[in-house]
């Protein structure tokens, strides 16, 4: 299975966003546009301007429709911020992971159902594998896991038979390791969080999950680097803060047993 994730790895890092790609193009052209006003060179700010609306007419009608949402989460410190998730989600184009990403990292703490709403969305975008029936085959996964523990062997056979289909699937990875989590197979749990975070290197729930398999394994240090990463990603993850503020706390006291500080009589 390792071998078969690295290969799809690899194809899904040559496959362009062509959303994401435009909607960041769109916000160099604009701060070129802005220069060149600035500097009264109108004739370029009129070429940068007939350029950035050939671009945009060169998008498909799905592309351009998920460009626009994606625009407007460039500010999501707004009320409106709930209402384009919901629409993110409708469309599930997952083409507007990256631009999710970035607003999850600049919303502000007076804006909690916005970054809620922006969470929500990534997770359910995520679930999305471009073919119907294996998101349908995720969901009835997710619904036997919810069965503790009679469920979970179910789930587990659930999830396994998705990734063995559809192996570039990082989801059904992701909660493949969530099922083994909860059956307590702390080492395969981790194996799974390794591929999906593989697949989708941005996913702060398998580093996250990585972080309480190594946690119950009493390999702290390992479990505080995960939660660090799942944070630099999602830093409004609380109860991974908790979890970090802990452990760094614990292993401070553990090297300072450990490593007492030097009594030099001198």
């Amino acid at each position: 299975m390792r071998r078969r994730v690295l290969e799809a790895a690899r194809r899904l890092a040559r496959e362009p966003n062509a959303v994401d790609e435009y909607v960041l193009s769109e916000e160099l052209a604009e701060r070129r546009i802005a220069y060149a006003v600035a500097n009264e060179d109108f004739e370029l700010a009129k070429v940068l301007v007939s350029e950035r609306k050939r671009r945009e007419q060169e998008l498909s009608p799905s592309a351009a429709l998920a460009a626009a949402l994606a625009r407007r989460l460039r500010e999501p410190n707004a009320e409106e911020t709930e209402l384009i998730c919901a629409d993110a989600v409708q469309l599930g184009d997952r083409r507007l992971v990256p631009a999710l990403l970035r607003a999850l990292c600049v919303v502000t703490d007076e804006y909690e159902g916005a970054a809620q709403a922006i969470e929500h969305a990534l997770w359910m975008l995520w679930q999305k594998s471009g073919n119907s029936h294996y998101d349908a085959r995720l969901l009835d996964g997710i619904r036997a896991m919810s069965i503790v523990p009679d469920g979970l062997p179910m789930a587990r056979e659930i999830f396994t038979e998705i990734m063995e289909t559809k192996p570039e699937f990082a989801e059904a990875h992701n909660k493949r390791a969530t099922a083994l989590y909860l059956m307590q197979l702390y080492d395969l749990s981790i194996a799974d969080c390794d591929n999906a975070l593989t697949l989708n290197p941005q996913h702060f729930g398998a580093l996250s999950g990585k972080g309480l398999c190594y946690l119950a394994l009493h390999r702290y240090k390992d479990a505080l680097e995960s939660f660090e990463a799942a944070l630099l990603i999602n830093p409004r993850m609380e109860h991974v803060r908790r979890y970090r503020e802990s452990l760094k706390t614990m292993i401070e006291r553990c090297e300072t047993k450990q490593f007492p500080p030097s009594t030099d009589a001198n």
